[in-house]
């Protein structure tokens, strides 16, 4: 709800609420009335604020006289429920490899006491209009991809190479390398668009708009020829399919690597996500679940 229709009182609570998401265990609070003029409302609805927060258990604060005001416990999971974020929405790929089941339960395994959400697209642009729109609070692409968006989104976290998938690849009909004239790309994948104008860059080809989930059917039907993606999604083999390495592109290396995008206009989200999360434990999860010692859950 807009905080336009909320009681001074209810948005007290939810500006103190989210300025706690950004402090930090033993910190010591800004003062009652830099709060209140930051806030724009009065002393005491401040500390109601601070006292309906400290009774629910959200935060507890230790009173140091002169010295101030420390905290000294938070809860992130009644932070967030009282900053008036019902949930928080994670734009992630579709769930067809085992990367991205990875990264998407290895994030439930650590925010799970936080109302996460995943919803899946196709294709990083789609992910990216969303989170800009405010329809989603975070989105995982690659990092090739985060390189294209505007300057109002900001990458909070890197996971590093093969994070987001294995180097994409040219795939092609065996034995038809040297026929290539139609390539398929979808449009809403700006890895796919990258790698095929710098594949291709020398080349006279015609690009054929596809949905990259039916690029088998593509590719089997002959309506194009070849398409750059991941050879792990299909049989390789079975379906008469070869590949050809692009692992001599930078960008190729890019778009194996996953990060996390979010709003500028939504910094208590990056706060979280920095409290929160633990790279490498998130990086070891995903690894167990791609050598099936876990089975992913989100």
């Amino acid at each position: 709800m807009s905080e336009q229709y909320i009681n001074k009182e209810g948005t007290a609570v939810i500006n103190v609420a989210r300025y706690l998401m950004t402090t930090y265990v033993n910190e010591r609070l800004k003062t009652i009335d830099f709060l209140s003029e930051e806030f724009c409302v009065s002393v005491g609805f401040i500390q109601k604020a601070l006292t309906t927060l400290e009774s629910t258990g959200a935060v507890k604060l230790r009173k140091q006289g002169r010295n101030g005001t420390f905290i000294e416990y938070l809860n992130y999971k009644l932070l967030v429920k009282y900053a008036g974020f019902g949930h928080v929405v994670c734009a992630m790929p579709l769930p067809y490899t085992k990367h991205y089941e990875g990264i998407a339960s290895g994030l439930k395994q650590q925010l799970g006491q936080l109302p996460l959400y995943f919803s899946h697209m196709r294709g990083a642009n789609s992910r990216a209009e969303c989170l800009q729109k405010g329809t989603y609070d975070i989105a995982i692409m690659s990092k090739l991809a985060a390189m294209t968006l505007g300057s109002d989104m900001k990458v909070v976290m890197e996971l590093g190479r093969q994070s987001y998938s294995f180097e994409h690849r040219l795939i092609y009909r065996s034995g038809e390398f040297d026929s290539i004239r139609k390539v398929g790309v979808d449009p809403s994948s700006p890895d796919q668009k990258i790698l095929t104008e710098k594949v291709f860059s020398h080349h006279d080809i015609e690009i054929v708009e596809i949905n990259y989930n039916n690029c088998l059917m593509y590719l089997k039907s002959g309506q194009i020829d070849a398409v750059i993606w991941l050879p792990e999604v299909f049989d390789m083999k079975e379906n008469g399919l070869s590949e050809y390495s692009l692992d001599h592109f930078p960008e190729c290396h890019l778009a194996s690597e996953a990060v996390m995008v979010v709003n500028k206009t939504s910094p208590h989200i990056t706060v979280l996500l920095d409290r929160m999360l633990d790279n490498t434990q998130l990086l070891r999860h995903q690894q167990q679940v791609i050598i099936g010692e876990i089975t992913p859950s989100y």
